[in-house]
């Protein structure tokens, strides 16, 4: 696969790759230049890009060409080069069962409180026990 993966290429590796992707970076400028309508670059091209990333490597050979890296790599290695670790088959759908209806919930409780002057205290009470909600309505009583 690519040589990059491994190592980095020294600079005669580097002129090497650059002599034998040149002919390519000269057809694909030349398309560049002279296609009429902005589009997907030829299958033909791609193909030849995808030979010489296959001996050079993707990433030399896409900075060369100034292509789509992740369309290269994706002819390279195809559209799942790798898996991730630790994964032998692909993710799937999982349905899980509705909780049964007995399912204990937590009852909810709401205390409105009112003074002689108008003052309101609301409390909310999800599960617990009421009666430690009588020292916090003892004390609004006596403000």
């Amino acid at each position: 696969m690519g040589k990059e993966d491994m190592e980095m290429n020294t600079p005669v590796q580097k002129q090497e790759i650059a002599a034998a992707v040149e002919p390519l970076r000269e057809k694909i400028d030349h398309w560049r230049k002279t296609r009429t309508v902005i589009g997907r670059m030829p299958e033909a091209l791609w193909q030849e890009a995808t030979v010489l990333a296959k001996t050079h490597g993707v990433a030399a050979v896409q900075g060369i060409l100034r292509i789509d890296y992740q369309g290269l790599k994706q002819r390279v290695f195809g559209p799942l080069a790798e898996p991730p670790p630790g994964r032998k088959e692909p993710p799937r759908f999982v349905e899980l069962p509705p909780l049964p209806a007995t399912a204990a919930r937590r009852p909810e409780h709401t205390i409105e409180l009112e003074d002689g002057a108008g003052r309101r205290l609301t409390v909310k009470v999800s599960g617990g026990n009421l009666a430690d909600i009588l020292p916090l309505a003892q004390s609004f009583w006596r403000l």
